[in-house]
């Protein structure tokens, strides 16, 4: 039993309403069982109910047994003073409130269908599977995915939001330099990105844009600050990055971050680090402005003109440093301009149009409506449920619905669970 399964059936009212008893033999109505709290103190608050004929406005806790209340010391904590109702699958001791009352209680597990329970048991929790409800997820009503989609996306933009809005008070407002730490955290793609993080979070922006135009001295900047340029060095080029870099890093009093570091193993040639920072290097040295041009109306939904991004001569010929290969351009490829569109100028276009007192919920839906969904193990895992992707909108959603509720078995928290439980229930 989790204490989960208990707040989904208070939440629901998943029990026979008629002739509710509290285990010390009174009659119960529940009028309204309150709002489901998800920080400290009782699970929900603002109930109404009727107790023995009398009107009660209070919160209600839950617990597994009703020792929980003083292993989990809620007679020393005030908080719970208001608590009108112990709700419990298991009443194996009575409850006393600090004024001597005895607390009302009602027992789950006298009154919930044993057909249910062994339903949600067997469907959430003994098998081990990739996700708890693979083999019935498919079966849910398309209603109830379009609308579960929008939310698990919405979820999604407003956690990528909550980065975003630490970053404006961190560079003081400055749309241009988030946007500058988003896009280079994004550059580095899942394996490198929280290190690409870190770096651009290191160089003050004002140094980017007193160097926009000259492309090796932002590659030796961002590879510099990624401790790529430390002797000894394996060519010519390497040598000329390093020197620049250490004279930029002395101009500015540059503090090099600690414990950065650049992996390689398991990526595409094409992802390295090197050619990442190669890239980005190049953007910010042909374009300015880039927070406005992914934001201006004209513009919108627009990174065509990503696909002149190039790198420089040196690396057209190299993915690290002293090994030569055939020569390549080495552009922004159309999959990794979507990529871009989907983890940062969306969450940058969401969050501005929020910071100015606009709902972009509509317009974000169409953007990603409109955009190919991504290729991932999680989405890949979907298809063969039966359960597809045909737009970023979807595979964002899935994504955030594997991470955020499957993976954490937050089954009675999700639309799906829901449903199938609710299902299940009334084929009883």
């Amino acid at each position: 039993m989790k204490e989960d399964f208990l707040h989904f059936l208070w939440k629901h009212q998943k029990f026979p309403l008629n002739n509710l008893t509290t285990t010390q033999g009174y009659s119960l109505q529940v009028v309204n069982q309150g709002v489901y709290n998800t920080h400290a103190g009782p699970d929900f608050s603002d109930a109404r109910l009727k107790i023995d004929l009398l009107d009660w406005i209070g919160h209600v806790e839950i617990h597994i047994k009703s020792s929980d209340w003083f292993a989990h010391q809620h007679q020393q904590d005030s908080n719970y003073d208001a608590v009108i109702l112990h709700v419990v699958w298991e009443d194996d001791v009575p409850v006393v409130t600090q004024s001597g009352m005895l607390l009302p209680t009602l027992e789950l597990s006298k009154i919930v269908s044993p057909k249910f329970l062994e339903h949600y048991q067997k469907q959430f929790l003994h098998r081990p599977q990739w996700i708890p409800c693979e083999d019935q997820i498919h079966t849910t009503d398309s209603m109830v995915w379009t609308h579960w989609k929008e939310r698990l996306f919405i979820e999604r933009i407003e956690r990528r939001s909550k980065l975003i809005d630490e970053l404006l008070s961190q560079f003081k407002n400055d749309w241009e330099a988030v946007c500058f730490v988003l896009l280079a955290k994004n550059f580095g793609l899942n394996v490198n990105g929280a290190s690409f993080l870190e770096v651009a979070k290191a160089i003050p922006f004002h140094v980017i844009r007193k160097n926009w135009d000259e492309v090796g001295k932002l590659e030796a900047l961002f590879m510099g600050m990624s401790g790529m340029l430390i002797p000894p060095y394996n060519d010519l080029y390497h040598e000329e990055l390093g020197a620049t870099y250490f004279y930029l890093k002395s101009k500015y009093q540059l503090q090099t971050t600690e414990g950065v570091g650049m992996q390689y193993s398991r990526l595409r040639p094409l992802n390295f680090p090197t050619i990442r920072w190669a890239q980005f290097a190049q953007l910010y040295a042909s374009t300015q402005g880039l927070f406005s041009r992914f934001i201006q109306k004209e513009n919108q939904f627009k990174t065509d003109w990503l696909a002149d991004v190039r790198v420089s001569e040196y690396w057209k010929t190299h993915y690290v440093f002293g090994k030569s290969s055939a020569s390549k351009n080495k552009g922004i490829s159309k999959a990794f301009q979507e990529l871009l569109l989907i983890n940062t100028v969306i969450p940058l276009k969401f969050a501005y149009e929020k910071h100015i007192g606009n709902d972009p919920s509509e317009l974000i839906f169409d953007w990603a409506q409109q955009l190919k969904p991504e290729k991932n193990s999680i989405v890949s895992g979907f298809e063969k449920l039966k359960v597809g992707a045909t737009s970023a909108l979807d595979s964002q959603s899935l994504i955030q619905l594997k991470t955020t509720y499957c993976d954490l078995k937050k089954c009675l928290n999700c639309s799906i669970g829901y449903t199938l439980l609710t299902t299940a229930q009334k084929h009883e």
